[in-house]
């Protein structure tokens, strides 16, 4: 895994104060990968909360205090939430799951 523990403790403590204390992450994509180079931040989140609005909107937020930190600045962060509620399921959350690596 190709993320710093200083990168990892910040992403966990600020995707449960946006998105609860119950939110499960994933690192995946190629920082997942000790094997490739470069490559941006792909991110899963799963929450309980279930409001669309909210939800965007924090991630927003979330994605905005990343990019001010040091450890995140100006990388390109990329973030996907699945409510837990939703019986939608797309490709990208069983690929993440599976492939990813869980924070």
């Amino acid at each position: 895994m190709r993320l710093t523990s200083e990168q990892a403790h910040l992403i966990k403590t600020l995707c449960n104060r946006y998105f609860g204390d119950d939110a499960a992450l994933w690192l995946f994509g190629s920082r997942a990968d000790d094997s490739k180079r470069g490559g941006d931040y792909d991110f899963l989140i799963e929450t309980s909360m279930n409001d669309a609005a909210a939800i965007v909107a924090r991630k927003i937020d979330l994605i905005a205090e990343l990019q001010s930190t040091a450890p995140f600045e100006d990388e390109k962060i990329d973030i996907v939430v699945k409510r837990r509620s939703s019986f939608f399921d797309m490709p990208i959350y069983a690929i993440a799951r599976q492939e990813g690596v869980r924070l």
